[in-house]
């Protein structure tokens, strides 16, 4: 296919950051491409070599230009040996090529492997290579004279060559740099979704309050002054690719270099940036010498409180740390903008990268506009506002920022429990607490606090519920708890929580172990918010604990599914004459001895057994005055040849108790299955209190998570 000048044009794609297809297709037609038409991370268009030459040295938003080759059908290793020595490589270089890179992508029933695959393509090319002259090319990582880049997709194989042999985001300039660096293609998306070019043309300054290495101002003095972005560009693949016309490439330099002084000379904004980390600006001094053009970019070591700006005619764009990479003190830095915007910006325009949403409505200014952005493997927002006073938000009291109406009536509600627990919780010397329990239908999650720690369970959306809006409702809880909670990021602990079909909730849930002390009424409890769904401690049977602690003075206590003995310390605690507690869980029992050695009560009348608790009761004759047996809905341990399941086997279970409990004594039986109903039999047999509705301290005054039940012998009339 040809242009209308008769020149062949080109099938390429050229690959770029997921979301910039949109902007990277415009900048392709402007550039001179016949067609273009967006894909994944990338845009398939169709250009003549001269135009792709273009391309390489002006693309600001490109990755790579692969022009396609070939196009097979592939199911297997001979099938790929087969397309790849198809074609004749030598022709798509000038010469004999000396060396070789592949890239090869995807996988399919019988290749597997991309490594192998990528084997397989080697060997096709250079045995062709060999047996044509003689001579094997060196198999290079990347930028080779010849660049390969194959692609597979179930069957279908599409073959390119690779004509930059590197990413177009190196521009040359960066050398060693800061954490967290942002590339030098975001970077130009950031600036041309924030209408830098625009500005610059008028002369506007771009004013960047946390530089770290300076590439949003780099890259934004090379727009401004129309310097191209891959003027330096030294590449193998392209200077050997059969359609590179040297002549051609240094017109195209000198055209760049007077573009480049005839842009500096009709620019007259200011390029300033200031950083409040000595490294990161020398390291933005260095890279600004390694350009040829960087006359009036300033980059500043200053504190942000000390930063003043031109007072008008000001974008201002802003890459401040997420905490992703960049831990130690980032929430402070977002803090110190959102000041510095109120106190020291008069009017601008304003285009911040932000890790979330709430990280953006903490700045405090309503957004014009909003883009999806991946920096790196980060997800990002780019936020565009306006800084002036008519475009402030209004902060309510007791929040660390605004929130969207949504998330305020949510945020609402947590000010409104907070405040009506706070007496109770100091007055009981309580820090483990339900703080939100699905109290809002659009909000189906539970919110505990463990002092300053905020562990978050979502429950499992319903299937009315879009999964878009079911993330969109999450964000929002975590938008809440932070501008009312005001925890520190790191402690945030966010699990899902589904609708449980076994003992899923004593499963691991990640091995990051981070346990810590919590007090509850006396109490000590080591807790983990990480490794596993649950804890440690069951926080709706707080009451429970009290009641046995109350009570087990001088008696003999058994607690059956222990889990990590929080109701055996309690147990202890009340001076209980002996405490056994029973469980399958090795880990379990480990972590009650723990509670246990925390609390000093150590001694030999307090045992730890790991048994089935059906065995363990049919095997045991010795009497306890008080028994506690809180078992799971469902179970398939291996310890027992049937699975358990608490509206089938309870009666048993109970009846079991019974056999080993004194005459006066007390079993408390809980479960958290919620259709559970308690068996005619036992009721006839025992005198059975129901005290559910009792069995709930305030945090869980509205709650339907367990059932509960004081059991006794029944006494002779």
């Amino acid at each position: 296919m040809n242009d209308s000048t008769g020149e062949q044009l080109l099938d390429a794609f050229v690959s770029c950051p997921k979301h910039l297809e949109l902007l990277l297709k415009d900048e392709l037609l402007n550039l001179g491409a016949s067609e273009a038409a967006e894909g994944l991370a990338g845009v398939h268009a169709k250009a003549s070599a001269e135009v792709w030459l273009h391309a390489v040295m002006w693309s600001r938003l490109a990755n790579r230009i692969y022009l396609k080759v070939d196009s097979a059908q592939c199911a297997n290793q001979k099938d790929l040996y087969r397309a790849i020595g198809a074609i004749t490589w030598s022709s798509l270089c000038k010469e004999i090529p000396k060396t070789l890179s592949i890239k090869f992508n995807g996988t399919n029933k019988e290749l597997k492997n991309t490594h192998f695959s990528s084997q397989v393509t080697k060997d096709a090319i250079c045995d062709q290579l060999n047996e044509a002259y003689g001579f094997r090319p060196k198999v290079v990582k990347a930028d080779g004279h010849l660049s390969v880049y194959a692609r597979l997709k179930y069957k279908q194989l599409d073959i390119y060559q690779d004509i930059t042999g590197h990413s177009l985001h190196q521009r040359g300039y960066r050398g060693t740099n800061t954490l967290a660096p942002l590339k030098e293609n975001l970077a130009a998306a950031v600036l041309i979704r924030a209408g830098w070019p625009a500005a610059a043309a008028n002369n506007h300054n771009l004013i960047d309050p946390m530089c770290g290495s300076g590439t949003l101002l780099t890259e934004g003095w090379q727009m401004a002054c129309d310097i191209a972005p891959n003027l330096q560009l030294k590449s193998h693949a392209l200077f050997s690719w059969h359609g590179f016309d040297s002549n051609l490439w240094t017109q195209m330099m000198i055209k760049a270099e007077q573009r480049a002084a005839d842009g500096m000379e009709r620019f007259s904004g200011q390029v300033i940036g200031v950083d409040h980390h000595k490294d990161s600006i020398a390291q933005a001094q260095l890279n600004l010498s390694n350009l040829p053009h960087n006359k009036r970019i300033s980059f500043q070591y200053q504190t942000l409180d000390r930063f003043r700006i031109p007072p008008r005619n000001n974008l201002i764009v802003c890459n401040p740390p997420y905490g992703v990479r960049l831990q130690k003190n980032y929430l402070s830095s977002w803090l110190q903008l959102r000041d510095w915007l109120r106190s020291n910006v008069k009017q601008a325009k304003a285009a911040v990268l932000t890790p979330d949403e709430a990280k953006g409505w903490l700045l405090g200014y309503r957004g014009a506009n909003s883009y999806a952005l991946l920096n790196g493997a980060i997800p990002v927002q780019l936020r565009l506002f306006e800084v002036e006073p008519g475009n402030l938000l209004d902060i309510p009291a007791g929040q660390l920022f605004a929130l969207p109406a949504a998330a305020q009536m949510l945020a609402n509600r947590l000010k409104k429990n907070k405040n009506q627990l706070s007496q109770w919780l100091d007055k009981q010397q309580i820090e483990a607490y339900r703080l939100y329990d699905a109290d809002l239908p659009e909000y189906a999650v539970a919110i505990d606090c463990y002092q300053n720690h905020v562990h978050i369970q979502e429950y499992q959306a319903p299937k009315s519920i879009e999964p878009k809006k079911a993330v969109l409702h999450l964000n929002h809880v975590m938008l809440a708890v932070q501008s009312v909670l005001q925890p520190k990021p790191e402690k945030i602990h966010l699990k899902t929580r589904l609708i449980q079909k076994d003992n899923q909730q004593y499963n691991k849930f990640n091995d990051q172990e981070d346990r810590f002390v919590i007090n509850e009424q006396g109490r000590k409890y080591l807790v983990d918010l990480e490794q596993y769904l649950d804890t440690g401690l069951f926080l709706d049977h707080r009451w429970l604990r009290n009641q046995v602690q109350a009570e087990s003075k001088g008696k003999r206590v058994l607690n059956l599914f222990s889990y990590t003995g929080a109701i055996s310390v309690a147990a202890a605690k009340g001076q209980a004459s002996a405490v056994t507690s029973v469980d399958t869980s090795k880990t379990y029992l480990k972590w009650a001895e723990d509670n246990f050695a925390l609390n000093a009560l150590r001694g030999a009348q307090h045992s730890f057994v790991r048994a089935d608790v059906m065995t363990y009761l049919s095997r045991s004759k010795e009497p306890f005055d008080l028994i506690i047996a809180d078992p799971p809905t469902f179970s398939n341990s291996h310890s027992r040849e049937e699975d358990w399941e608490v509206q089938k086997d309870h009666q048993k279970l109970i009846e079991a108790c019974m056999k080993l409990l004194s005459k006066s004594g007390i079993l408390y039986f809980s479960n958290n299955f919620k259709k559970f109903v308690l068996s005619t039999e036992i009721k006839e047999l025992f005198d059975v209190e129901d005290i559910t509705k009792k069995s709930y301290d305030p945090d869980f005054k509205n709650a339907k998570i367990h059932h509960c039940f004081k059991i006794q012998h029944k006494i002779p009339n």
